[in-house]
């Protein structure tokens, strides 16, 4: 194992009362449940995160499974519709056995969440890194598999303090009405007061806008120096970004958080990439990460495709990485002996600590709020010949 024990066994039998569970036989099967968008309006991140699991899982079993035990893994679609997802949820339960879930979003989580705490208390993640789910009173089975999106809004900050004169800096922030462009944006002005920085404007707008004149007119207006766009895919924001330069005010400093950080997308923007600054919760480029985990998933990409470049989507890292933690968590529960419950996954998770993530993180990593509190501040360069590149701009940072 990659990680301190810190003597679990024994915290988990004296803090949750669980002394007696009785172990699985060896050679059973680990039993995850998957649920994703395959179908519906996320499915171009979905089947990306499906892909993940499938490959992680796939690699992990030809390994030897964990522990000697094969993973059951079940990928099923929720169409991104929290009804359908809740629903497969409860028919997965009623299976029995399952020590593992994860979900399609935050309303997934939301939903059953509530029965979850109730009567099945099994480990869940998600392909959501908002804010609320880092609760461990109301979300105590939930690990979120990278920093919040306040954490990433946090770091962008900071970034910009660290980078700049805070005194000549003036930060806008334009965010979308859905619940994760709300997410956030107090974390960041708190974050902007403390380091002296001017917030000169915030903004919503509609996650997707039919006319975005009028938020390019306002970003116009308030004269800022850094503009960040945030709880969106890829509309609203490049067309923002476009009438801004359009406007003469193309030495702004445009950055985003992770979601828009997809290089496949990021291709067909190469009007507006350039210069584009991002933050990312885990490597999506096999050529800047280190590790056994980035070079077995640059090999499963170059069987596929002998021209890969290194560009792994994201939603497919989302996925694989989430496999990571919840195989990790397992092991060190088998290890110790004890039964696969959610409460004993969970503890395993808290007691992680200077985690190797094989070249996913560039850096060791803790598991503390109930997150893998850690991003990188990277920059979008397009070159004259049109071909687009990243570099990281900043270390791998931990959230304080």
């Amino acid at each position: 194992m990659r990680y301190a024990m810190k003597g679990l066994a024994v915290a988990i039998a004296t803090t949750l009362g669980l002394a007696g569970a009785a172990t699985a036989q060896d050679g059973e099967p680990i039993v995850w449940s998957v649920n994703v968008d395959l179908s519906g309006p996320a499915s171009y991140g979905g089947i990306p995160q499906a892909d993940g699991f499938e490959s992680y899982v796939e690699w992990r079993n030809a390994q030897g499974g964990i522990n000697g035990r094969p993973i059951d893994l079940t990928v099923t679609d929720t169409t991104f519709s929290v009804d359908v997802a809740a629903a497969n949820f409860r028919r997965a339960m009623a299976q029995g056995d399952v020590s593992f879930v994860f979900g399609d979003s935050t309303g997934m989580m939301q939903a059953i969440s509530p029965e979850n705490n109730r009567e099945h208390r099994v480990l869940t993640g998600a392909g959501s890194f908002a804010s609320e789910l880092a609760d461990p009173e109301r979300y105590p089975y939930y690990f979120v598999a990278g920093a919040t999106y306040g954490d990433q809004l946090r770091l962008l900050v900071r970034h910009i303090a660290e980078t700049e004169n805070v005194e000549d800096v003036r930060l806008a922030i334009m965010h979308s009405t859905i619940s994760l462009g709300r997410d956030g944006i107090e974390d960041a002005r708190e974050e902007a007061e403390a380091l002296g920085i001017e917030i000169v404007e915030i903004q919503q707008s509609n996650f997707v806008e039919a006319d975005v004149s009028t938020f390019a007119l306002g970003l116009r207006a308030a004269r800022p120096t850094h503009v960040i766009f945030h709880g969106y895919s890829f509309a609203v924001w490049p067309e923002t970004i476009r009438l801004m330069q359009d406007f003469g005010m193309g030495d702004i400093t445009f950055m985003t958080t992770m979601w828009q950080n997809e290089y496949e997308k990021l291709e067909e923007l190469i009007d507006v990439a350039d210069g584009l600054v991002m933050i990312k919760v885990f490597e999506t480029d096999t050529n800047l990460g280190e590790g056994e985990m980035i070079d077995v998933i640059e090999q499963i990409h170059m069987e596929r495709d002998p021209d890969f470049d290194g560009n792994v989507r994201l939603g497919f890292m989302d996925g694989w990485f989430n496999a990571m933690m919840a195989a990790e968590a397992t092991e060190d529960v088998l290890n110790a002996g004890l039964e696969l419950t959610g409460d004993n996954l969970v503890a395993a998770l808290e007691a992680l600590e200077d985690w190797d993530t094989g070249g996913l993180i560039g850096i060791p990593v803790d598991f503390a709020g109930h997150e893998v509190g850690v991003g990188q501040v990277i920059q979008w360069n397009v070159a004259e010949d049109g071909t687009l590149s990243s570099e990281a701009i900043s270390d791998w940072i931990e959230v304080e």
